[in-house]
């Protein structure tokens, strides 16, 4: 590559992230809860982020990728709170032994239902009526699984795997997502990434066939599908080089420039979706049209019924 290239390829790539990282005006406060369902014996862990003086405010309920906790993605919530978006990161309570899918889609059902009530507690309002659903790895697919049965107004996949326990084949604890995706016929983002398939250590952390594209393909529209080129399956979190449990999965070829351009589809998708906000979504258009001209990404696109 020729020093002239080399240069616009850094502009350009240096573009990109000062785009990406730009925070809204809201000023972000921070509540961290426990919340306790006694019907089931269970209690979820939430750290929500929101941006004060919005009340009631749109939220997003994120949940994160098998044996990681929602503070492992803070700067999702952050981001998206500074641009009047509340966003709950949520922990589960999670068994490396005896895992459990389906509990853990009610424990997301429960927090998208009692949330409102536990926060007005402390001030702080959000908006039934304006909820998305984001998650990565695992939290994509109980996502989804939350989306076939509750009213929300976006999901978002960030390369979701719906899958179980290697081996073990157990409908119940392990409920299939594309069983159900032809209910969720709310607007879809799934975002996936390249290396994901890649196998490292004996197998991929998204294997092909339970892969972002199988939810595209089985869910009704609309829905908006982006391959991410270089990307690995753990570039979402803040901190894709967090030792042992990181270095499970083939690693991306720059994950902060993955994640700040994932965090600002999703804003875009978000706003258009959650706020009635066209300007975002046609803007989103336009990103993605640049971004697959510039061979980051391929996008494949439907709409719904």
């Amino acid at each position: 590559m020729s020093k002239r290239k080399t240069v616009l390829l850094i502009l350009g790539l240096m573009g990109v992230l000062a785009l990406a990282a730009e925070r809204g005006t809201f000023a972000v406060g921070e509540l961290s809860l426990s919340i306790q369902d006694t019907a089931r014996g269970r209690r979820v862990e939430v750290l929500l982020l929101y941006p004060q003086g919005q009340n009631p405010a749109p939220f997003v309920l994120f949940s994160p990728g098998f044996l990681f906790s929602g503070p492992a993605y803070r700067s999702w919530g952050e981001f998206f709170a500074s641009h009047s978006l509340a966003t709950a990161l949520v922990s589960y309570a999670y068994s490396l032994f005896n895992p459990d899918h389906r509990a853990w889609a009610e424990d997301l059902r429960f927090v998208l239902d009692s949330l409102p009530k536990e926060v007005s507690r402390y001030g702080v309002l959000l908006d039934p009526s304006s909820v998305a659903l984001i998650g990565h790895s695992l939290g994509g697919k109980l996502s989804f699984l939350v989306a076939a049965e509750r009213e929300v107004q976006a999901v978002i996949g960030l390369d979701p795997v719906d899958s179980g326990a290697p081996g073990v084949v157990d409908p119940m604890r392990f409920p299939s997502a594309a069983s159900v995706l032809n209910r969720v016929t709310t607007p879809v983002l799934l975002i996936g990434a390249e290396y994901g398939e890649r196998v490292r250590f004996g197998m991929p952390c998204a294997p092909s066939d339970a892969n972002f594209q199988r939810f595209f393909e089985a869910t009704p529209g609309p829905a908006l599908e982006v391959l991410q080129l270089g990307a690995g399956h753990l570039d979402y979190l803040d901190n894709p080089d967090c030792g042992f449990l990181c270095n499970v999965c083939w690693p991306g070829a720059d994950p902060t420039a993955t994640r700040l351009m994932t965090q600002e589809y999703a804003l875009l998708f978000l706003r258009g979706n959650l706020l009635g906000d066209e300007e975002a979504l046609q803007s989103l258009q336009k990103r993605l049209s640049q971004d697959e001209e510039a061979g980051r990404i391929r996008v494949r696109e439907k709409s719904g019924g």
